[in-house]
């Protein structure tokens, strides 16, 4: 048996019952469909399988890799405080613009309708003046009039004003240069299940792992994933790069234009989530946001070194001159391995050599929603001079033994 009774197994006990009970009552009169008998135990075993459903249901949503729907929606609010994410609207800039030069100076106000030739709507989110005398563009931030992933829009297809607006010259027209952004659906449970497994380790305010948890919270964000800025010795620089991606599709992106359309357009979707970690950042540090898929990349030196050298020390500055290389890369932005080995030749202690970057061999091209990101954990260097070990690869407190 199951841990809970199936109808089956509920069945078999008001048989087993009825026939105990009542020696005139014969198996198969039970048994045969559409005897009396046969109805009346059916019955209570229908009752009894609902109650044992009902418990089913109310046991499976006490445990998170059970729970369902509103019931996993209680769960996480009740152990972790966590509310599942809406669904988001599109955001986007459209610019006005007229044919001839305004003769007056009007407002174009919050709320005014647009529209694009599918019938996909926005309203304006901002309240912007446009001068007499000018034929523009006047930029104007909107947001869809519904919410979900279907509201994002490819670049110059907002171009109608469904709306009126006070003083409006008749040659008036709109257009959004950029493809709208970070419309997304309604967080599904595997997602919220994720999120609320990660509570515990992410509360603590000011980690890598706190800030990806506070940015996968923001409506329409998928993914999130930190890296700090290190100085010239691997420390960190009190600066941290946070790379997040929304559910944008590949089809948005304009690819005719450098940079892509839509790497201008994240602007809006960085500011949200620049916002939402006003409680969790550590005081002091900065947060630069990215919006790019991150794509991961391992590097290895093969290092030489002058006599008399620090090797650890010039070691260690050589990846983090590589890191600090990579993570400064814009989206899209290829991995010039030449350009990188010759930011190698200012770390003091290096000698001169013509292989110092093993692998990759070559350049890492990626696509312009892709940005290439690494780590020291991820670069490693080996000396080229078999009297020169690396010993470790990094000195937290700079102390080294005196020599006997």
């Amino acid at each position: 048996m199951a841990d809970f009774p199936t109808f089956s197994d509920l069945f078999r006990t008001a048989r087993d019952e009825a026939l105990l009970r009542n020696s005139k009552v014969s198996r198969e009169a039970v048994e045969r469909d559409g005897m009396d008998a046969n109805i009346l135990v059916a019955s209570i075993a229908a009752v009894g399988d609902q109650v044992v459903g009902q418990l089913a249901q109310v046991e499976a949503g006490t445990f998170l890799d059970s729970a369902v729907g509103p019931a996993l929606d209680r769960l996480v609010f009740d152990r972790y405080g966590l509310v599942r994410k809406s669904p988001a609207a599109s955001q986007g800039t459209v610019q006005f613009r007229t044919t001839v030069v305004a003769p007056t100076t009007f407002t174009i106000p919050i709320g005014v309708r647009l529209s694009t030739p599918d019938g996909t709507q926005f309203v304006t989110s901002d309240s912007v003046v446009f001068v007499a005398g000018s034929v523009g563009p006047l930029a104007c931030g909107v947001r869809s009039v519904l919410a979900g992933s279907n509201q994002n829009v490819k670049s110059l297809t907002i171009n109608s004003i469904v709306g009126s607006i006070t003083s409006q010259p008749a040659d008036l027209v709109v257009i959004n240069p950029y493809a709208t952004a970070g419309a997304d659906d309604a967080e599904i449970d595997a997602s919220l299940r994720d999120r609320a497994r990660r509570y515990f380790t992410t509360v603590r305010r000011g980690t890598l792992g706190a800030l990806e948890e506070a940015a996968l919270g923001v409506p329409g964000v998928r993914s999130a994933k930190a890296f700090e800025v290190i100085d010239a010795l691997g420390r960190p620089a009190r600066v941290v790069q946070l790379v997040i991606a929304d559910a944008l599709a590949e089809q948005f992106i304009d690819y005719t234009t450098v940079p892509a359309r839509y790497e201008v357009q994240s602007q809006l979707l960085s500011t949200e989530v620049f916002n939402a970690l006003a409680d969790v950042r550590a005081a002091g540090t900065f947060v630069q946001i990215v919006v790019a898929n991150t794509v991961l990349q391992s590097f290895q030196l093969g290092l030489s070194f002058n006599a008399g050298a620090d090797v650890n020390t010039a070691a260690l500055a050589a990846r983090a001159v590589i890191v600090d290389y990579v993570n400064g890369l814009s989206p899209g932005s290829p991995i010039d391995v030449v350009a990188a080995a010759g930011r190698l030749s200012n770390v003091t202690g290096l000698a001169a050599s013509g292989n110092v970057i093993i692998s990759p061999a070559g350049n890492v091209v990626s696509k312009p929603l892709q940005a290439l990101r690494t780590s020291l954990a991820l670069v490693t260097a080996i000396s080229s001079q078999t009297n020169q070990p690396i010993i470790t690869g990094t000195n937290p407190d700079a102390y080294s033994l005196a020599a006997n």
